[in-house]
């Protein structure tokens, strides 16, 4: 690989990972590194050597810039096809579908409305229970009631 396929091999794998901006500030500074070392005497096999394969550096400049998602898989080498083995790691834990919760504003008379109607209930429910209680106990109550009432009535008010 040259110092042209090493750059479009990286702009490639930038290509809708980042804003353009990055991509060119990458490429420019990669270029400017590979041929600021060959000026030094080295060779351009020696430095791209060094900096290895640029899909590794892509995803690391996709994950410093806030990306990443969207290279999940193996990277095949274009050339033989063969499968590099650089896989990204996919977290387990995947965040929950946002909800929004809309709040509901009920004008006066709604809200009357619905309040008379729970109250209505409510009387209803505890007219029904004390109903039930007295159907149940009015035979043994009533008798009761009405020989402390004729007790209270011959003994007379207490003083």
């Amino acid at each position: 690989m040259d110092k042209r396929e090493f750059l479009e091999k990286l702009a490639l794998a930038l290509a809708g990972q980042v804003p353009r901006s990055v991509i060119e500030e990458n490429i420019s500074y990669y270029d400017s590194y590979i041929s600021g070392e060959m000026r030094k005497g080295r060779s351009q096999a020696d430095v791209l050597n060094e900096l290895g394969d640029p899909r590794l550096i892509a995803r690391t400049i996709i994950e410093a810039n806030g990306g990443g998602n969207d290279m999940a898989g193996v990277y095949e080498d274009s050339d033989s096809g063969e499968n590099t083995g650089y896989e990204q790691e996919t977290p387990d834990y995947q965040e929950p579908p946002h909800t929004s919760f809309h709040h509901i504003q009920i004008g006066g008379f709604w809200f009357t409305l619905i309040a008379v109607i729970v109250l209505l209930f409510v009387i209803w429910l505890v007219g029904t229970v004390i109903g039930g209680i007295f159907i149940l106990l009015g035979p043994i109550l009533m008798p009761v009631l009405l020989i402390c009432l004729v007790l209270w009535m011959f003994k007379g008010p207490r003083r």
